[in-house]
């Protein structure tokens, strides 16, 4: 996580102070956790933010892997980033494209998604992305993921991370609803993690609808 630095005089005018106080209090707020659901933080740092899941499951590092992977399972614990299509599956390989809408937004992000059983990793790279909202909000220039499935003795831990330059600083409206995004696949993937049926059924994909 970024650090923030601040160097303060020793007799700050109380503008210089508000401002000091404003800026650590924003940092501080986008690195804890959102709310009482899963472990997540969001950390900025100029054009550039980092967002980090944390996860623990009981299932077996294999089904994990499987069920993070297969797009099929990612098409419904990934549905606050929208709708997910196929574009290709070649073994440990995998190509899809998200298609979201919000309100008078609306972009198609294609991820190319490699499963690296041996290391307990799926890597995730950004290879193409179009906004249909001109200048209204940033646009991603750039995204690397990586799911990382840890085996812990009595758990396992998922740590998401992903890592995303945009085209200018997310803020205002922009970033709230980033941060909702954010918060949503969090729980969703939380929930998803937990069904029952994923403890029956080591690793199968749910049925079509």
């Amino acid at each position: 996580m970024a650090s923030l630095e601040v160097r303060v005089p020793f007799r700050p005018s109380r503008r210089r102070l508000a401002a000091i106080v404003i800026t650590s209090s924003v940092t501080a707020a986008a690195a804890l956790p959102a709310g009482s659901g899963p472990a997540w933080t969001l950390d900025q740092s100029g054009r550039t933010y980092t967002y980090t899941l944390t996860l623990s499951s009981t299932l077996t590092q294999a089904t994990l892997l499987d069920v993070l992977f297969d797009p099929r399972h990612v098409a419904v614990f990934s549905k606050s980033a929208g709708r997910l299509v196929v574009l290709k599956e070649d073994g440990p390989v995998n190509e899809v494209r998200f298609d979201t809408r919000r309100l008078i937004f609306k972009c198609a992000t294609t991820f190319r998604r490699t499963l690296v059983r041996e290391a307990g990793a799926i890597d995730i790279e950004m290879t193409d992305f179009k906004a249909g909202w001109g200048k209204l909000a940033p646009h991603a220039q750039s995204s690397r993921a990586r799911y990382a499935v840890t085996d812990r003795g009595t758990h396992r831990e998922i740590v998401y991370r992903q890592e995303v330059e945009t085209d200018r600083p997310v803020s205002g409206y922009s970033l709230r609803v980033l941060r909702k995004s954010m918060g949503e696949f969090a729980q969703d993937l939380d929930e998803y993690l937990r069904r029952s049926d994923l403890v029956r059924h080591e690793g199968e994909a749910p049925p079509r609808s």
